[in-house]
């Protein structure tokens, strides 16, 4: 099926047919940052050294004896960068590298957390590709979902743990691009979401479908090869690799519409303070109106005749 290819890491967003020419997207902004529980650039003054694979220091653990460590200034102006792949392991039955901190920071009464990381799918040279996954894991170390960038097909999935493999997301990236690349987890739901940028690839799966133990232990980053003995000279590189206490917000999604009236988009949102803003190519973006304690807004400077016209909500605490 044709893919929604992912090719810019912060200005692209979800592609829907509408039977009108105007699209309202909705997004909680939280003022506030959460509480960090791990986060690490991979630089010197960590305590990390470029000379030694990343597994091993500053806490880092792999399963596996294939390709990892530290390299410098493959994202402009972020110093150091880890990554997983590239060379081969030592031994030929060997199909897979998971490499992974485990946190310190007690998570039994976190409800709620946000991974980020910025990431890139380097190519090979040899024409042999494989798979490159983050991997959700509790305190059990047990995988509750997964998501996959298949650099062979260049299609992003996510794998849940109810033993039925890979779904396509619909989405597709491109190689040798790096990516913002969010992961929101609730565990007070059992459900997660996925984006990248802004574009969300995947909403609201379900954490566990078998009663796992729901608390983390950590997100591991994951090289699994193709074809055991032929591994590709590919390779993942990451930096900015973050966790963070997330706090739950309720963003007023649940009575939010948008229709047409007198050839006019009327949105209707709960009561609240927001700040509207419209697009014509979802790149720029202006500020239409702050709005507080109303419940609609009609768009007056719309006209029918402009080929399609985006919407974006944001609610200010």
């Amino acid at each position: 099926m044709p893919q929604d290819c992912i090719c810019d890491k912060t200005k692209q967003t979800r592609k829907y047919s509408w039977t009108y020419s105007v699209i309202l997207f909705l997004s909680a902004t939280v003022i506030s940052q959460g509480q960090i529980i791990y986060q690490t650039g991979f630089e010197a003054e960590e305590g990390y050294d470029l000379q030694y694979t990343l597994a091993g220091q500053s806490g880092w653990q792999a399963e596996g004896t294939g390709g990892n460590g530290l390299i410098k200034d493959t994202f402009q102006d972020l110093g150091n960068q880890a990554y997983i792949g590239f060379w081969p392991p030592e031994n030929d039955d060997e199909g897979y590298i998971n490499l992974w901190r485990s946190i310190e920071t007690p998570t039994s009464e976190i409800k709620a957390i946000r991974f980020s990381v910025i990431m890139m799918i380097a190519d090979s040279e040899d024409n042999q590709r494989d798979e490159f996954r983050w991997s959700i894991y509790n305190s059990e170390t047990k995988r509750l979902a997964s998501v996959d960038f298949d650099n062979h097909t260049q299609t992003i999935n996510y794998e849940l743990d109810d033993g039925e493999g890979f779904r396509d997301t619909g989405f597709s990236f491109e190689r040798d691009t790096a990516y913002d690349l969010t992961i929101d987890i609730d565990f007070s739901g059992n459900n997660w979401d996925a984006k990248i940028g802004d574009v969300y690839i995947t909403e609201n799966q379900p954490l566990t479908t078998n009663n796992a133990k729901l608390e983390l232990g950590d997100i591991s980053a994951v090289w699994v090869l193709r074809e055991i003995g032929k591994p590709g000279e590919n390779f993942m590189v990451f930096d900015d690799y973050k966790i963070e206490k997330k706090p739950i917000t309720n963003p007023p999604n649940n009575r939010l519409s948008i229709e047409m009236i007198n050839d006019l988009p009327v949105m209707t949102f709960e009561p609240g303070k927001y700040l509207l803003q419209s697009s014509s190519d979802l790149k720029s973006w202006e500020d239409l109106s702050i709005i507080e304690g109303e419940s609609k807004f009609t768009d007056k400077d719309y006209t029918i005749k402009k080929s399609q016209r985006y919407y974006r909500l944001r609610l200010i605490e």
